[in-house]
């Protein structure tokens, strides 16, 4: 029996020392043999760690422990097999997918028992056997809890006590902390840009003031973030575009649609400049069977007809004047001014200024540097501006190109000449004197620490004040009657 058991944990020892340095040296291609697909980089890097460190963990126990004829460390290799063993059956118990558990468990198995049973066959006077046997209780208790919560979970009477509470939570979500009318508060939305990213919406950013929202672009993906932080959308009081680029108008329709659900009062008001009337005619359109649909489902008195329509506002710049600016809406203490951008050949574009009650932001949407946009954006509070950053975009450019896309590569060397850099933007900040520089559309999304410490390289160097990288959720407050700016999440 010695013999057999000795020769299975020696294999077993080899099987997982293969497996950690084969995570180590190519984890994407045995995650993929493993059903394990990693996410960017962020993904290889939990391969390579904890597959890699825990499967390399595993063959010490079992190489080390024979080595040193160890009870205790052939034990806690066979305990943590054994809760191996024990994920994969709660697994199944609470889904009723047998996916995993074969072939996986009958080979996780048989180790966690040669293990265990070669340890009882050695002798370790610095680990006699009453240790080892409590690890094997204590794992067997573990065993059993988690197999009984499992059960639990697949009974249909507790699955519905969940659900219910689940939906309670949901429904009673109290965001009424961010309404209040206590400060100018600046939600970000959506913080990617064309570029797909699995954590970010594209280009959206709702600033609340006096009780009332207001969505400056509405990027795809955004309007489900506004959804999920449970914002009482029927408060939304207009969009405004900074231009009519796709992922800055997607999620037209969807927000014009869950702003009507949600209760408000009339048509939605879409600001922009000369052509928004195109967009908004072209997602009424585009929408207007669907209004017809809910009308009849649900009702004319719960969905009139006439609050659903977008309403296009046009806003003009004034000619001859070399910082244009227009005001938007002056009301009930609110101000908000557009800013003429470049962003050519896209024309107009636009950045907005919102001012309330002292406190000040400006959401720049896509530009280049622009001193038209630095003077408008004088003394504000925040100074929310894209952020493109070319030596990044440029390695893409260049691994694109090497790879034969050369369409992919031509516009990743068209669109550095029409975004501002990280470093551009913190030069404007300096010279309008704002108190933060915020960074939102990024370019490329920097999704992980590696990318985020490449993307704001030179920030500290140049900007002489704060500078916060925007993520989807980060709210801004502004408290009104004070300087402070306060760095969080929409709750």
């Amino acid at each position: 029996m010695a013999v057999v058991t000795r020769i299975l944990v020696a294999l077993y020892g080899v099987l997982f020392a293969i497996l950690g340095v084969g995570f180590w040296l190519a984890p994407a291609r045995l995650g993929e043999r493993l059903a394990v697909e990693p996410i960017g980089v962020a993904g290889l890097s939990t391969l390579r760690g904890d597959f890699g460190g825990a499967f390399l963990i595993l063959a010490a126990l079992c190489l080390v422990g024979l080595w040193r004829r160890s009870q205790t460390l052939l034990g806690v290799g066979a305990a943590l097999l054994g809760l191996i063993v024990t994920g994969r059956l709660l697994t199944w118990a609470v889904t009723g997918d047998a996916a995993g558990v074969v072939p996986n468990v009958p080979i996780e198995a048989i180790g966690a028992l040669a293990l265990g049973l070669h340890a009882r066959t050695i002798g370790d006077g610095s680990a006699p056997r009453r240790p080892l046997r409590a690890i094997a209780v204590s794992a067997l208790v573990v065993a059993g809890l988690v197999l009984a919560a499992g059960a639990a979970l697949n009974n249909a009477g507790v699955q519905d006590r969940l659900l219910a509470a689940f939906a309670r939570q949901g429904v009673a979500r109290d965001v009424s902390a961010v309404m209040k009318d206590d400060a100018l508060r600046v939600a970000v939305c959506g913080t990617s840009a064309p570029l797909p990213s699995p954590k970010r919406a594209k280009s959206c950013v709702a600033v609340i003031a006096g009780g009332k929202i207001y969505i400056v672009d509405v990027g795809p993906e955004s309007v489900e973030n506004l959804m999920l932080w449970g914002l009482p959308l029927g408060q939304v009081d207009g969009v405004l575009l900074t231009h009519f680029h796709s992922d800055h108008i997607g999620d037209l329709g969807e927000l014009n649609l869950q702003t009507w659900v949600g209760g408000r009062p009339g048509p939605l008001a879409v600001y922009g400049g000369p052509g928004v009337e195109r967009v908004v005619a072209g997602f009424n359109e585009a929408y207007a069977l669907d209004q017809t649909y809910r009308t009849a489902h649900h009702t004319e008195k719960l969905m009139p007809a006439a609050t659903w329509p977008l309403a296009a506002q046009p806003v003009a710049m004034p000619g001859g004047v070399a910082a244009p600016t227009a005001v938007v809406l002056e009301k009930d203490g609110l101000k908000i001014t557009a800013i003429e951008t470049n962003h050519a050949p896209v024309h107009p574009a636009y950045a907005y200024r919102f001012d309330y009650k002292g406190r000040s932001v400006v959401v720049t949407g896509d530009t280049t540097a622009d001193a038209r946009l630095t003077a408008a954006s004088k003394g504000a509070d925040i100074f929310l501006s894209e952020a493109l950053n070319r030596e990044m975009i440029r390695t893409l450019e260049g691994q694109a190109r090497g790879a034969g896309r050369d369409r992919v590569a031509h516009i990743m060397d068209d669109i550095q000449s029409y975004h501002i850099s990280p470093t551009e933007a913190a030069e404007a900040a300096n010279e309008a004197g704002v108190r933060l520089l915020a960074l939102y559309h990024l370019l490329p999304a920097p999704d992980n620490a590696l990318l985020k410490a490449i993307f704001r390289r030179g920030l500290n160097e140049t900007r002489k004040g704060a500078w916060h990288i925007a993520d989807d959720g980060t709210l801004y407050t502004l408290p009104l009657n004070t300087t402070s700016v306060d760095i969080g999440r929409v709750p």
